[in-house]
């Protein structure tokens, strides 16, 4: 017996003596790799614009929209405030405005107001939502004939004020029912005593109507539909020989070098 537990004892050992050396390694120190992370991206800034232009400079105005100035061809041109101020935006950009405010929203409005008159040229509108939108400073001719189509629309009602160009021009009416009356400002300042406030007015004439607002080019228009005189729709061409005429393509003062 004495020589078995002697055999016995001796394997024991030296298993023991193995698991020590194999597990030896287990009390070395491993290092883990440092994995460098990104620090946190900044937030987003709450306006969704980002314009060429710096207008800070610009005075602030805040007003209430009352409704949106639809153009005759569809789209906006503005919009107007409850204290009848109206604001102009550029017509490529009338979607984009119509798509961020809506009436009843109280917006703030970067731009330059008329004096003496209750305009503003709009250069930056923000929602309440905290949401802007530049505009890009394009201008696109409110009459034009490529514009013109459809059916005739047949407007009457009683004025609500005075329309107005983005260049301080008498341009039509609006009435009470929130329609636009677009005229030519030849036109408009020929029968302006039919676009003052209070005024009931009829007109007839192609345009738009849908969900931002009813708006025609007059061709007729008068305080009633049996007093309607006739009007030139679109402003007049500028001054000079006509389109394909001899001196169409003479440039002034080009034969004086």
């Amino acid at each position: 017996m004495r020589h078995l537990s002697f055999f016995c004892a001796a394997p024991l050992a030296a298993v023991l003596a193995f698991s020590t050396a194999v597990a030896a390694p287990a009390h070395r120190r491993v290092v883990s790799p440092q994995i460098e992370t990104a620090p946190p991206a900044a937030a987003a800034p709450q306006h969704s614009t980002q314009g060429v232009y710096d207008l800070s400079p610009l005075p602030v105005f805040t007003g209430k929209i009352e409704q949106f100035l639809p153009s005759s061809h569809g789209g906006i041109i503005g919009f107007i405030l409850t204290d009848g101020t109206q604001v102009f935006v550029s017509v490529a950009e009338g979607h984009s405005f119509a798509g961020l405010i809506k009436p009843g929203d109280t917006v703030q409005i970067s731009g330059l107001k008329g004096v003496g008159l209750p305009i503003i040229r709009a250069f930056e509108v923000t929602s309440p939502r905290g949401r802007s939108v530049q505009d890009n400073f394009i201008s696109m001719p409110l009459h034009s004939t490529e514009m013109i189509s459809g059916p005739d629309l047949v407007q009457h009602g009683e004025v609500w004020m005075p329309l107005y160009s983005v260049g301080g021009k008498l341009t039509g009416a609006v009435l009470k029912d929130h329609s636009v009356i677009y005229l030519s400002t030849a036109e408009a300042a020929r029968v302006a005593n039919l676009l003052q406030p209070g005024q009931m007015l009829y007109a007839v004439g192609t345009g738009s109507s849908g969900e931002l607002g009813t708006a025609i080019d007059a061709r007729e228009i008068g305080p009633s539909a049996d007093k309607l005189v006739s009007v030139t729709v679109g402003e007049a061409p500028p001054p000079g020989p006509p389109a394909g005429s001899a001196g169409y393509d003479v440039i002034p003062g080009a034969g004086d070098h």
